[in-house]
């Protein structure tokens, strides 16, 4: 337990480099901009994620049959609900960082 919580503590901190250099963060403006560029390199990484799961849900489905090729079927129909729900979410925010932030 000890050892997870060090752990996540390590991880914490490295990710933050703010933190790490013990650099203040000046006013709410920094936090967002830290979080924007935490968001914007962790976001792509996640929608290939997403996108590596649908053709491969896609290549089971082309290649089995039977039980297997419907449980491929719905494999497919969720990574195309997840990729929509990411884009669209991801395009909401988008909308409201322009017009909250300018």
């Amino acid at each position: 337990m000890k050892k997870n919580i060090i752990n996540s503590l390590v991880l914490g901190l490295s990710i933050v480099p703010s933190f790490v250099l013990a650099a203040g963060v000046g006013d709410v403006t920094g936090i967002i901009d830290l979080v924007r560029s935490i968001f914007s390199a962790i976001l792509p990484l996640i929608m290939t994620l997403a996108v590596i799961y649908f053709l491969w849900s896609l290549t089971k489905y082309m290649t089995k049959a039977g039980a297997e090729q419907a449980e491929a079927k719905e494999q497919m129909m969720w990574g195309v609900i997840i990729l929509f729900v990411m884009v669209s979410v991801w395009g909401l925010v988008g909308i409201l960082d322009k017009t909250i932030f300018g």
